[in-house]
């Protein structure tokens, strides 16, 4: 049980590189494919502001646009050829979700990035808009923070929903490589019974050395309850469904998905 063909985002943002990094090591560990996905921005200029710029401007820009591409390619390449990666770098042009989007139907994950406020970008809702459109689960990379121990304590995120348990099995080829597995609660609705025992007797079969826990905050946010046993447990990777409710619902009055988006702080495998 493995990863086999890993698809990551690239582009003009200042933490590529991070994604990068994330990508090659994960294919290295899996022995997997790894492909990169750059798509040209070119920018959107109405016809009457295009007949009042010189055409050198705009091909000027176009040739900016494409050597960023190319730089980006390089680096690519030479991360890959550095620890013995299969890759290719595929330049791509559109709408990005649309051109990660159909990338990542034909791979097992796709890596993309979590928005950085102090570095606002166009791709800002790309991980939000890929949970939903690619059908495959997402690893979001934060801005910040410590890497280098990916995937060594997991905790998920249990709800018993549909989301949830796609994306346990979802990340299996994580869960069975980490050391440690906590099964984290919120709120539990059965007082009478151990939240979380029944999934951890299932990953317990797969070899998987998983730990129930809870915790008990009516008071208390659901994603903040979330963080704060991240941090309490020394958590570097947090599996989780996304959008358990409709995505109208999330964006009026908030929830969990977009909670653990905007304060991640450590890397989120999500499945819808």
């Amino acid at each position: 049980m493995a990863f086999k063909d890993i698809v990551v985002h690239q582009g003009e943002d200042s933490h590529a590189d991070r994604r990068l990094a994330v990508g090659v090591d994960l294919a290295k560990r899996f022995d997997a494919r790894l492909a990169a996905i750059y798509v040209l921005s070119y920018p959107t200029v109405p016809g009457f502001v295009q007949t009042e710029l010189p055409s050198e401007i705009l091909e000027q820009r176009y040739a900016e646009i494409r050597a960023a591409g190319q730089a980006r390619g390089a680096a690519f390449d030479a991360a890959v050829a550095r620890e013995g990666v299969a890759g290719e770098f595929r330049v791509m042009e559109g709408d990005v979700t649309d051109a990660v989007a159909l990338c990542g139907r034909y791979s097992d994950l796709l890596v993309v990035a979590q928005p950085d406020p102090d570095y606002p970008a166009v791709t800002d809702s790309l991980a939000e808009e890929l949970l939903l459109a690619a059908g495959r689960p997402i690893l979001v990379v934060p801005y910040a923070g410590d890497l280098s121990h990916l995937g060594r304590r997991v905790m998920v995120a249990w709800n018993g929903t549909r989301e949830a348990t796609r994306a346990v099995h979802d990340a299996m080829p994580m869960l069975v490589q980490a050391e440690e597995v906590v099964v984290f609660s919120v709120n539990p609705e059965d007082s009478d019974h151990i939240a979380g025992a029944d999934i951890s007797a299932h990953l317990a079969r797969h070899g998987v050395n998983a730990t129930p826990r809870h915790i008990v905050a009516p008071d208390m946010r659901v994603g903040d309850s979330m963080l704060s046993a991240v941090a309490d447990n020394s958590i570097d990777l947090l599996v989780m469904g996304g959008y358990g409710h409709s995505r109208l619902r999330e964006l009026a009055f908030g929830g969990a998905t977009r909670a653990i988006m905007q304060s991640m702080t450590c890397p989120v495998m999500m499945s819808h």
